[in-house]
């Protein structure tokens, strides 16, 4: 079953929200992506793994994209590293299952944003947070929180505070305040 994300057209808030929800630095963040499939469900979805890409792409120390149309995310590649001389890996799909524990590193963040195929437990065991874009649903918690689900688990990220400094409230409190 895969679900619409409605957080990726505004991810880089949720992001940092991850972030900082799991104590992580955003230089310390290593973040690998596995792309959509060609021709999946997302066809139509406003936002997919580029888009998500080109929002965090500044914030990004070490990025590696599992996928099987490398020259999609060339120009984006060529991009970060010209601006940023981020270095990414383009590997493909293939070799996903091949990968191994890195020693000493336990800010891996791997984003799935396939439609359709199974979670990849074995990466949650590798000690990935492991984030599945569309295949559980991502729902608004209470006071306008977000809950990302990371593996089995799921955290509450919390949104910002209004530019104005005022704090958000929920329908609850506006129905409370307002009478």
């Amino acid at each position: 079953m895969s679900f619409s994300n409605e957080f990726l057209c505004d991810f880089k808030p949720v992001h940092e929200g991850i972030l900082a929800a799991k104590g992580i630095k955003p230089e310390r963040a290593v973040v690998e992506v596995i792309d959509e499939e060609q021709e999946g469900a997302g066809m139509f979805e406003p936002a997919g793994a580029l888009e998500v890409l080109e929002q965090i792409g500044d914030d990004v120390n070490t990025l590696t994209i599992y996928t099987d149309r490398a020259a999609y995310f060339w120009e984006f590649v060529e991009t970060m590293y010209e601006k940023n001389g981020l270095v990414s890996l383009i590997v493909s799909k293939k070799h996903l299952g091949l990968a191994k524990k890195t020693v000493g590193c336990s800010s891996i963040f791997l984003f799935d944003f396939e439609w359709d195929g199974a979670f990849y437990e074995k990466q949650i065991a590798l000690g990935k947070h492991y984030i599945p874009i569309h295949k559980r649903a991502w729902r608004t918690a209470e006071n306008l929180d977000i809950a990302v689900p990371i593996g089995y688990n799921t955290v509450i990220v919390k949104r910002p505070k209004k530019k104005t400094g005022a704090p958000w409230q929920d329908r609850f409190e506006k129905a409370f305040y307002r009478s």
